[in-house]
C-alpha cells in the first residue's frame, strides 16, 4: 500500500492499512469526532501518524457485531472460524493470530454460529423494509474515501457506498435499544455518528459532485436483533457540517504549528442546569428559593 493515498475512492485498501492512515497525516471521521467531544490533543493522541506511541486497541473478546458486519456486508471469506471451543489453547491463539494476519475475523465455532443468527435475522427485516433503494444493494462494502478539503487531507471508510454514488449505508450494531426514538435521542450524538454523517457525505462530494443520502441501519445484538433505519434531519445534518467545519479550521491550524491544546487553561465556573434545578424543587417543594 502506497504511504499516501492521492484522492480518489478506493475498494481494496484493507481495513489495518486504512486504519494506520494510508495518506498522512489526514483527518478522519473518527479523529475529528475525538477533538469535536473532547480536544485536539485527545486527537493527537489517538493519531497512529502523529503520536510516536500509538498503540492500535486489540479487542480479544467475542464481539458479535463485529462478526455480523463482516458476514453481511463481506461475506463469509471475511472471517475465518476456528474449530476450538475456546481461545486457551496455543494452537487456537497462533490459528486466531495468523487470522488477523491476514485480514480476517477470528471466531471460534459457537461465536460463528452466533453471529450466523444474526445475520440471517438481519436480511430478513432488511427484505421487509419500505425502503428504496434498498440498503446495501447494487454496491460495495468499505470504501476509503480521500479527499482534500479546506486546506486539509481528510480520510473515510464508507460501510456501502452505492455504485451511482447516490447513497451511503453505515450498520451500527448495539447493545440498547434500536428503536429509532431512543437511538436518534441519545446514542447517536454521543457516539459522535453526526460527524460521521457529515465527512462521509463531504467526501463523497468533493470526488463526485454527488448529493448523498446517509442512512443509519442499527441493530441489536441481541435476539430478537431489533433493526431500524435513522437518518440526520436538516438541522441535524447543518449542525454536524458546523462541527466539521470547526474540526477543519482546528485541525489544520494545529498541523501547521504542531501545537495541540487540551482542555482551556482558565478555571471553569460550574452554572446550573435547568434539569438540576428542576429536579431539585420537585424533591424539595417546599423549599422556597434563596432571596
Amino acid at each position: 500500500m502506497s504511504d499516501a493515498l492521492e484522492p480518489g475512492i478506493y475498494s481494496d485498501v484493507a481495513e489495518g492499512d486504512y486504519h494506520a492512515d494510508p495518506s498522512a497525516p489526514s483527518l478522519s471521521a473518527s479523529i475529528a469526532k475525538i477533538m469535536c467531544n473532547r480536544s485536539p490533543l485527545h486527537a493527537w493522541e489517538r493519531h497512529p501518524r502523529l503520536n510516536p506511541d500509538y498503540r492500535p486497541a486489540e479487542e480479544s473478546k467475542f464481539d458479535r457485531g463485529t462478526a455480523a458486519h463482516a458476514l453481511l456486508l463481506e461475506g463469509s471469506d471475511r472471517c475465518a472460524v476456528i474449530d476450538a471451543d475456546s481461545w486457551r489453547t496455543n494452537a487456537a491463539k497462533d490459528e486466531r493470530d495468523a487470522a488477523r494476519a491476514e485480514g480476517r475475523v477470528p471466531l471460534l465455532a459457537h461465536e460463528h454460529e452466533e453471529a450466523c443468527w444474526m445475520v440471517e435475522a438481519v436480511r430478513r427485516q432488511l427484505d421487509a423494509l419500505e425502503v428504496y433503494p434498498p440498503l446495501f444493494t447494487d454496491g460495495g462494502p468499505e470504501q476509503t474515501l480521500v479527499w482534500d478539503e479546506r486546506g486539509v487531507r481528510c480520510r473515510a471508510r464508507l460501510d456501502w457506498l452505492r455504485d451511482n454514488r447516490q447513497t451511503i449505508d453505515d450498520l451500527k450494531t448495539t447493545g440498547g435499544s434500536a428503536d429509532p426514538r431512543e437511538w436518534a435521542r441519545r446514542r447517536l450524538w454521543d457516539m459522535g455518528a453526526d460527524v460521521q454523517v457529515a465527512m462521509n457525505l463531504r467526501g463523497v462530494k468533493a470526488l463526485t459532485g454527488v448529493e448523498a443520502e446517509f442512512r443509519f441501519c442499527v441493530v441489536e445484538n441481541q435476539a430478537p436483533y431489533g433493526l431500524s433505519v435513522v437518518s440526520l434531519a436538516p438541522s441535524a445534518l447543518e449542525l454536524a457540517n458546523a462541527k466539521v467545519d470547526w474540526a477543519l479550521d482546528t485541525w489544520r491550524e494545529c498541523i501547521d504549528t504542531d501545537t495541540w491544546p487540551s482542555y482551556p487553561p482558565e478555571v471553569a465556573y460550574a452554572d446550573v442546569p435547568p434539569w438540576e434545578e428542576m429536579r431539585w424543587l420537585e424533591a424539595h417543594p417546599f423549599v422556597k428559593e434563596a432571596a
